[in-house]
């Protein structure tokens, strides 16, 4: 008999035949029809190159092969149920499971304080690790299990055996500024918005994308200068270069009070982004995961 992952369910069969001594109350056992138990047990003679199961009267007889492997196949199927397909409680306060989060800078600016505060009250073994969102590398982490939960706007992974479950919607954008003469006057309209020198925020994220589409749809334009990949390197740059930048409202508190940053609303209606947890099948009935996918929701939830 070669292994393969069909012979291995074709134990299960035998195992059924054996107690039951019938093709169709081993089907009924295993809710399986009667053409399939046909197949099984045809499989099962080939793979073990013996009849196995032969009718006597009205019962299923097992073979002197059959006889032979019972033994070690319940052995088999025995250690398998205890050690591998048995459901093993969460303990967590013994826990010392890390999970991996993908996140950008601004969720662990916004979120991720609040979700390690959580965890330290209910888990305090568990940890925390979070990664970059480069959305290809994300795919294959969430495929392979390297990357348990992402939490953020993630507008590309919406197949491939992931689900999603959505969280909050953010409450939009505003500018800060190092502009002396905009920040004395405390607002902008749409003309001092473009004559304004910008810097941009290219984020592995994509949140930006969300208000550069508005923008474009309402024939908004920026005079960007510079460009950088993430948010709190605006906290030196502003105050040094007067530029204007635009950034989520969840990261006002980070810029709030520091000198020579000033916080002035968009001159046009700002767009929100939805803010979701995506995680791969493969963890979906993991007991240790549905509690932190239950906790990432009710304690970003309690946030609003």
């Amino acid at each position: 008999m070669t292994p393969s992952q069909e012979d291995l369910n074709l134990l299960i069969v035998f195992e059924a035949l054996m107690e039951t001594r019938s093709v169709s109350k081993a089907g009924e056992q295993l809710h399986l029809s009667q053409p399939s138990m046909s197949h099984a047990l045809s499989k099962m003679r080939k793979a073990f190159d013996d009849p196995m199961f032969v009718r006597v009267k009205n019962e299923m007889q097992p073979t002197l092969r059959a006889q032979e492997v019972a033994e070690p196949i319940r052995q088999a199927l025995e250690l398998a149920r205890q050690h591998i397909f048995s459901k093993v409680a969460l303990d967590l306060r013994t826990s010392s499971r890390i999970f991996t989060i993908c996140m950008t800078d601004v969720g662990e600016t916004c979120y991720l304080p609040l979700l390690i505060n959580a965890v330290r009250k209910q888990a305090p073994g568990v940890r925390l690790r979070t990664v970059s969102p480069i959305v290809e590398k994300l795919k294959v982490g969430l495929e392979s299990g390297g990357v348990d939960l992402a939490v953020g706007y993630f507008p590309d992974i919406t197949s491939g055996g992931v689900f999603q479950q959505r969280l909050l919607r953010n409450s939009g954008f505003l500018c800060i500024t190092g502009d002396r003469e905009l920040a004395a006057r405390g607002e902008m309209d749409i003309a001092s918005f473009q004559a304004a020198e910008h810097i941009a925020v290219r984020t592995e994220g994509r949140s930006q994308e969300v208000i550069e589409k508005a923008m474009a749809a309402m024939g908004v334009q920026r005079n960007v200068v510079a460009t950088v990949p993430h948010y709190l390197g605006l906290l030196t740059i502003i105050p040094q270069t007067e530029l204007t930048a635009i950034i989520p409202m969840d990261l006002a508190s980070a810029f709030d009070g520091k000198e020579g940053i000033t916080a002035i609303p968009l001159p046009f209606a700002s767009p929100s982004v939805e803010i979701i947890q995506i995680w791969h099948r493969r963890h979906h009935q993991d007991p240790a995961h549905r509690w932190l996918r239950t906790l990432v929701r009710d304690t970003l939830q309690r946030r609003c």
